[in-house]
């Protein structure tokens, strides 16, 4: 799966310890097809609070999308890919169970759905916008079209009322897609409990700044190691 899959990620330069963490990461498991955008915000985004729910966050939310679509826009110039894979970086892949990667492209493959998200862990199972995977289908333009959507649901949402900023319209509008979870086993939600065995990555949730993630990610790897 980690051979045909296009990784997508964004990032801004006041996540470059995340950044370097995931990307890094991401070549331990041999992944060899990434595209990352580093965006460069202006001065005077930079200069406010960056946690979330701040100006550059919304920023950061919008703008990771408007990256994704952009790559989707051109999904025929990648008929090798089976997947495209889009992933914040706040999250880091777990070497030990690469072999799991296996496993999931085949849940992926029976399944009849065109994208899976990470799952928010709770009883409503929204989804997560920060990792998902899409098949590399004819399907394709339809997610463009969903994302431009979400896009411009954003740009005329009050930000008072725009919460998990893409992940909120995200969840509104999913049922105008044919999407699914990925199992919760092959993902460790922030803090939760998780499947030592199974697990193939960790996304940071849960914590509002650069520093909290960090905490958590070596926290986890401690974890991983016992």
């Amino acid at each position: 799966m980690l051979d045909n899959s296009l990784f997508i990620c964004y990032s801004t330069p006041n996540y470059s310890e995340l950044t370097d963490i995931c990307l890094n990461s991401l070549r331990d498991i041999n992944v060899q097809h990434i595209n990352h955008k580093l965006d460069i915000p202006s001065s005077s985004l930079v200069e406010t609070n960056t946690g979330v729910c701040s100006d550059l966050w919304y920023y950061c939310v919008r703008n990771k999308i408007n990256h994704l679509k952009d790559v989707l826009s051109n999904y025929k110039e990648y008929s090798d890919m089976k997947y495209f894979i889009f992933s914040d970086c706040d999250i880091h892949y777990i070497k030990k169970n690469e072999h799991e990667w296996s496993n999931l492209d085949e849940y992926i493959t029976k399944g009849d759905k065109d994208v899976y998200f990470m799952a928010e862990r709770g009883p409503e199972r929204d989804v997560n916008s920060g990792f998902f995977i899409i098949k590399n289908t004819d399907y394709i333009p339809y997610l463009v079209s969903f994302f431009d959507e979400v896009l411009e649901t954003f740009d005329v949402t009050d930000k008072n009322e725009l919460g998990l900023g893409d992940q909120l319209i995200i969840n509104n509008l999913k049922h105008k897609i044919n999407w699914g979870h990925i199992p919760d086993e092959y993902i460790i939600a922030g803090p939760c409990p998780f499947d030592r065995n199974k697990c193939l990555l960790h996304h940071a949730t849960s914590a509002g700044n650069v520093g909290e993630k960090l905490h958590q990610i070596y926290y986890v790897l401690h974890q991983l190691q016992n």
